[in-house]
């Protein structure tokens, strides 16, 4: 594997003096101002492997970094390490819930910076060599979860649970996508004790929620359109589909 390249939302000087005095460093690195959107704009520009970002930053702040990180390319997910000069378990698991891969306590000396970094490194070569399949079957609920995150579909409404199922059955069943109304609804309906007609009106409830609700960049991303172009929305087996495709390319799911 290429040498990482990192960035780091902070002084140039400041983080030159870290590594001037370590030889053939296993990563390249450039520095950005310490202002989230700056950051998000840099990363969008010239996406990097690895992001060290102070806790506190001007504008947006790391978890909103974290937030917009989830919705600027699903294909793209940069690990992330936080510095912090709060000691709290309670704000560490927030940061981690939401992505963040380690977060650190400032000081940080900078072996250990290196050895995260390095650590990073290493899961990224491991990944690699598993099939992208095997780690669809490892964590295919939270891969399609975030998915639909991405599209703000609500997850309090019964539409929500009965798509994630679907788009499930859809990935590994692709023949399912050609029989939505006989084959697919019912088999959701049966896993959740309901009707098809209940299924098919609680998932177009849900994404006709997502879509008016207009701030989720999925369709955009997924479909090459949003509410604000005059189209209508997709309809639920475009949806399906599309979504269902999408994991099977990238999973390589055959």
């Amino acid at each position: 594997m290429s040498r990482l390249s990192v960035l780091f939302a902070d002084d140039f000087e400041d983080v030159s003096k870290r590594f001037c005095e370590y030889k053939n460093l296993d990563f390249s690195y450039r520095t950005c101002e310490k202002d989230g959107s700056v950051v998000l704009e840099e990363l969008y520009k010239n996406p990097a492997d690895v992001v060290v970002m102070d806790f506190v930053m001007k504008g947006i702040d790391a978890l909103g970094v974290l937030e917009r990180l989830e919705l600027m390319n699903p294909l793209y997910s940069p690990a992330v390490i936080i510095l912090s000069g709060v000691d709290s378990p309670a704000l560490k698991n927030e940061f981690l819930k939401k992505g963040a891969d380690f977060y650190l306590r400032k000081p940080v000396k900078t072996e250990t910076l290196i050895s995260k970094i390095s650590e990073i490194k290493l899961n990224r070569e491991m990944n690699a060599l598993k099939p992208n399949s095997e780690s669809y079957f490892e964590d295919s609920e939270a891969i399609i979860t975030k998915i639909m995150q991405q599209f703000y579909v609500p997850a309090h409404v019964k539409g929500y649970n009965y798509l994630r199922y679907a788009i499930k059955i859809c990935v590994e069943s692709p023949a399912f996508k050609n029989a939505i109304t006989k084959e697919l609804y019912p088999t959701v309906a049966k896993n959740y004790s309901v009707s098809s007609e209940s299924v098919e009106r609680s998932i177009r409830t849900a994404i006709d929620i997502a879509w008016q609700r207009g701030n989720g960049d999925g369709f955009s991303k997924y479909f090459g359109y949003n509410n604000e172009v005059g189209k209508k929305r997709p309809t639920n087996s475009e949806f399906i589909a599309r979504i269902s495709d999408e994991i099977r390319i990238r999973y390589n799911v055959s």
